[in-house]
């Protein structure tokens, strides 16, 4: 503590008012872990709070507990820290007190409140990997260097009390390497890992360093020559590397048994695996489908690769989101892929986190699904996709609202400058009816990246439901512009003309989504949400029980989602709700 001591019925009493917030009403583990170590410190026993006798006092495990085979205080205590982050950012902004949990440890500290002091700090455990530099003559291997990259990544954050930036973030950093300043300030981070990679018929030359961001000073620096066929062997080496030479400096263990999915297979399937990843980030339908190729050809070439996998389900169930695939044919062609990434390797925390967003958008196993996201993060806590999955696609989905927010935060505290998971923040917003705070962050995206489509578009939803036809009508048309034909987009649009009284505009758009279901699959809530335009409950209401028989992936919103609250009286669409979500689920979601 810092000047004058604090008393111990102040910090009690801050206590109190943090978990009475929201942001702790459906979070009763967590807030017996703050109260537990509030009051053991309070009793001067703060040398006492160990991660076994948490385990056993806050989180009911046996004596016998080994926080080394069940990591759930680690876990845990780093979403406890995002939750006391998000308070004092929000809600408890002037509170006098601050009660936080320095990374390393689990015995809180108590503060007044400092201009000098600001909550946002750069924590000394956070690193980047910045996109590898391809000096090679041909540009079409854009792959290799992005490839490494993310592996180098993957590898990192498998080391305990390691916080490394994600890809989606650290990428946009290309070509701005050297300014080391403002990757600090954007990513929040201490460290740098950046370098070139050269690939030369059968070798390839890496060239890799660490750097510390505030002093521009290089901790480790090597030059790798080698044959290609070595490149996973010279992977190992640069993450051992880095992790001794950070080990002198931070409480760091490099956490064994967590097997990459990069790990070692056949080298062509291996760069199938790397091409198949790059494609898959254009996140457009001709990507997308070079995506499924290149991994379709990796297991094909290899089939004990967990990787191809586990790549090849992520890109399945990417084309049935974005309605890229028949959603249903996909989603169980997704789920076998994946559940053979499961048996090749069951510690992998993406093919966990895979699994559990197919079984909510296909299989509508809530309590299953839960299991398999909180695998992922037990296993790794640092993937930020199954925060982000786990929190809007499930939890955002049962009505758990506060836990999502969690959930959304920590995705954006590993990969802060992405668009996908900034939306996955002002879509939690709309969802719980607070529209303008939604449109807010739709405009922070904007702002940033003004060629992102889904950032219009999902704002004029958000703008439709305040009211505001003609400016949701603009933004819907907008991101059409900059996506091209979006069967979703066109719904959106035909619900807008239909709201603002252009019943003309609606039934264009309804004959427009005709004509591409004749060559493509169009999701049925498309046509659904253009008939609760035009006022038509009983032709919307068929569309919802089609999209619901074919198991469509978006139907997990129908519980939740704004666009469907004029339909919530109707027995024929609690009926489909309650076959989506189990009755003991319902009570949490607003069913």
């Amino acid at each position: 503590m810092t000047g004058l001591p604090i008393a111990a019925a102040a910090i009690r009493s801050q206590v109190t008012k943090i978990l009475r917030n929201k942001l702790f009403a459906d979070a009763q583990r967590m807030s017996r872990f703050l109260e537990f170590a509030v009051e053991e410190t309070l009793h001067g026993r703060a040398d006492h709070l160990k991660e076994n006798v948490i385990g056993i006092h806050v989180f009911d495990r046996p004596s016998s507990y080994d926080p080394r085979i069940d990591p759930i205080v680690r876990v845990e205590a780093r979403r406890l820290r995002v939750k006391l982050r998000a308070y004092y950012e929000r809600e408890g902004e002037t509170d006098e007190l601050i009660v936080e949990f320095p990374k390393g440890r689990y015995s809180p500290v108590f503060r007044r409140r400092s201009s000098e002091t600001p909550i946002k700090t750069i924590q000394d455990d956070t690193i980047a990997v910045l996109p590898f530099a391809n000096l090679g003559a041909d540009a079409g291997t854009d792959f290799l260097s992005d490839g490494l990259t993310e592996d180098l990544i993957g590898a990192l954050t498998r080391v305990s009390n390691l916080r490394v930036s994600a890809w989606t973030s650290a990428s946009m950093m290309k070509g701005d390497q050297d300014n080391l300043e403002m990757i600090r300030q954007l990513l929040h981070v201490t460290y740098v890992v950046r370098g070139s990679i050269r690939k030369t018929q059968d070798r390839v030359r890496i060239v890799a360093h660490l750097i510390e961001t505030s002093t521009k000073r290089y901790i480790w620096s090597q030059t790798f020559d080698r044959r290609f066929e070595d490149i996973f062997a010279v992977q190992d080496e640069i993450t051992n590397a880095i992790v001794a030479a950070l080990r002198a400096k931070l409480t760091i263990i490099h956490t064994a048994g967590t097997a990459s999915l990069a790990s070692p297979q056949s080298l062509e399937s291996y760069q199938l695996c790397l091409k198949g990843r790059f494609h898959a980030r254009e996140r457009t339908f001709e990507g997308l489908q070079r995506s499924a190729l290149c991994f379709q050809q990796a297991t094909q070439i290899d089939a004990a690769s967990a990787s191809a996998h586990a790549g090849l389900a992520d890109t399945l169930t990417l084309q049935a989101e974005y309605g890229f695939a028949d959603g249903p044919d996909a989603m169980r062609e997704a789920k076998r892929a994946a559940e053979r990434a499961l048996t090749l390797n069951p510690e992998s925390a993406e093919a966990q986190a895979s699994y559990g967003l197919i079984l909510v958008l296909y299989d509508w196993l809530w309590e299953q699904a839960e299991a398999s996201f909180r695998r992922s993060l037990e296993l790794n806590d640092s993937y930020a996709p199954a925060h982000h999955w786990y929190s809007v696609n499930h939890l955002a989905m049962l009505g758990r609202f506060s836990e999502a927010e969690t959930e959304i935060e920590a995705a954006l505290a590993l990969d802060p400058l992405s668009p996908i998971v900034m939306d996955g923040r002002a879509f939690l917003r709309f969802l719980r009816r607070d529209y303008r705070g939604s449109i807010a962050v739709y405009n922070e995206i904007i702002s940033a990246d003004p060629s992102f489509y889904k950032a219009y578009t999902s704002a004029g939803r958000v703008y439709l439901h305040m009211g505001e036809s003609g400016r949701a009508i603009e933004m819907l048309e907008k991101g059409l512009l900059l996506s091209g034909e979006v069967p979703s987009i066109f719904g959106a649009l035909g619900h807008a003309y239909g709201i603002a009284g252009d019943r003309q505009g609606a039934s264009g758009m309804l004959k427009k989504l005709m004509e591409v279901s004749a060559t493509r699959p169009v999701f049925s809530t498309s046509f659904a949400v253009v008939h609760l335009g035009l006022g038509d409950k009983e032709s919307a209401l068929s569309c919802v029980e089609q999209a619901v028989e074919r198991r469509e992936p978006n139907v997990v919103s129908l519980a939740i989602h704004p666009a469907y609250d004029e339909l919530r009286s109707e027995p024929r669409f609690k009926a489909l709700v309650e076959h989506v979500f189990p009755d003991y689920m319902c009570g949490q979601a607003p069913c």
